[in-house]
């Protein structure tokens, strides 16, 4: 059985290798994420040239994410033997600073203690250690240690009482960041600390100005993917999906940003909201966290992952494991069989939303006809054109249980269509009629044994065909 749900790898050291690579996509890698928090350009350029070497020996589709580190707050250079901080003791973090000097903790991002008042909390090293603001001097901020322990180099920093709208989205390395990612054509760019609208405009623009400036013309535009791991995210939830291409419930800062016990509420109320915008949700953070060092997970990750699946997400996406882990082609598999098992069962099977079926759009009405149709005359599979990907998502949002098949002649929207939902897409020469779609893609099928003769499958288009705002047509055809 096909599995519906999209699988994302994050590639680092344990990854980077081209073998590796090649086992992942036969695993079930949909698509490959960068962290641009840890690596140089030269590397990332490695990885890029070997992962589109990868998809061009597989045959097999496979999407870039970069993913910006955003303006996360670290802390500076500690000595290497590390810092004892007690509980019930007194610390103070020197703002602005890079090194370790005088006792003070340095915390390298400037400016920072404007944005903070006495009685917030600070958490670090992902909440293992917890302070209490108690007085604010210019750029000293004396801390009570609540939850005490060992300080080491560059542990990331979580505020989750304090507000940093102010703070600009896009820092100055994530600028030039965007600007490798434009030049070495990455199929999608991650937001960071998304907090609201304007970031993921501010961003979009940042993209366009890049390509002007670089001579890039492309049919298709990176798409962009806002990350909700802070409080003012979630509230601005609506806002941000009506301008992001896709979405994503980054689990390791959101749950240390709100309360813990709303964080499975909260990646439902996501998933949920995307699904409705037809656009693609990715879950992410600790799926197979133990998958690092074991090669079992426990039952708690089995079940996270199925409940995602059931939850109906789009793309669940493995960080550390495939990262730094020991085994990430056995995690990526072991993800695909959680998957696969999930899928074949009724949980995880979508009533058409009510919130859809009260819509008045063409193309609404078409999707949702598209999927009552399929399981009427029970097709093989349902089949589409898009020069954009839209038509193909918008299918998806239906979540029919059979492929959705969509031809398009572009590359970068063959590979943004693998963070949808059941979608595969393949490429076509440019198609003007339904006749030339339905015979071109006939033999694709045929070809790759997807479908034979006799079985029946779903047409979605309109003429001129795959063009936006002209997906006017569902018909049944048999395969001839």
């Amino acid at each position: 059985m096909i599995k519906h749900t999209k699988i994302g790898v994050t590639i680092g050291p344990a990854s980077a290798d081209k073998t590796i690579m090649a086992e992942l996509v036969k695993a079930g890698m949909n698509f490959a994420r960068l962290n641009f928090s840890h690596g140089t350009y030269d590397e990332y350029t490695a990885l890029i040239a070997k992962l589109r070497e990868t998809e061009a020996a597989s045959g097999e589709p496979l999407a870039i994410l970069q993913d910006l580190q955003g303006p996360k707050m670290r802390l500076g250079t500690i000595p290497s033997e590390g810092v004892e901080i007690k509980t019930g003791s007194e610390a103070v973090l020197a703002i602005g600073q890079t090194e370790y000097q005088a006792e003070r903790i340095p915390v390298s991002y400037r400016g920072l203690e404007v944005f903070l008042k006495i009685g917030e909390r600070i958490l670090i090293d992902d909440g293992h250690l917890e302070l209490k603001i108690t007085a604010i001097n210019g750029a000293e901020v004396t801390a009570t240690v609540v939850e005490g322990g060992k300080l080491s180099s560059h542990k990331g920093l979580n505020f989750p009482d304090s507000t940093f709208l102010a703070i600009p989205a896009l820092s100055e390395k994530d600028k030039a960041d965007v600007k490798f990612g434009v030049q070495n054509g990455v199929d999608f760019v991650s937001l960071s600390f998304t907090k609201r609208a304007q970031d993921i405009l501010d961003l979009r623009f940042l993209i366009k100005s890049y390509e002007e400036e670089l001579g890039i013309v492309r049919e298709s535009p990176i798409q962009v993917v806002g990350k909700i791991e802070r409080y003012e995210a979630v509230d601005n939830l609506q806002e941000i999906l009506d301008v992001a291409d896709a979405i994503m419930v980054a689990r390791g800062d959101l749950g240390l940003e709100m309360p813990e016990a709303e964080l499975p509420l909260i990646q439902k109320r996501i998933i949920d909201a995307a699904n409705l915008a037809a656009k693609p949700v990715i879950v992410a953070t600790q799926m197979l966290d133990s998958m690092q060092h074991n090669r079992r997970p426990t039952r708690a990750e089995v079940t996270d992952v199925a409940n995602a699946v059931i939850d109906h997400a789009d793309a669940l996406l493995l960080t550390n494991e495939t990262a730094m882990g020991e085994h990430p082609v056995l995690t990526v598999e072991t993800m695909r069989e959680i998957i696969v098992a999930t899928e074949k069962s009724t949980y995880d099977d979508l009533p058409i939303p009510a919130a859809l079926k009260s819509g008045t759009s063409v193309d609404i009405a078409i999707t949702q006809a598209s999927r009552l149709l399929a399981e009427e005359v029970k097709a093989k599979l349902i089949l589409a054109a898009s020069l954009s990907g839209e038509t193909g998502r918008r299918i998806s949002q239906v979540r029919p249980n059979l492929p959705i098949l969509v031809a398009t002649h572009s590359e970068r929207v063959q590979r943004q269509l693998n963070l949808s939902w059941g979608v595969e897409a393949f490429l076509l020469p440019e198609c003007r009629t339904i006749e030339e779609l339905v015979e071109r893609s006939v033999s694709y099928l045929k070809q790759h044994k997807i479908a034979k003769t006799g079985d029946k499958m779903i047409i979605v288009a309109g003429e001129p065909v795959g063009q936006a705002g002209n997906v006017n047509l569902v018909e049944v055809r048999e395969i001839k």
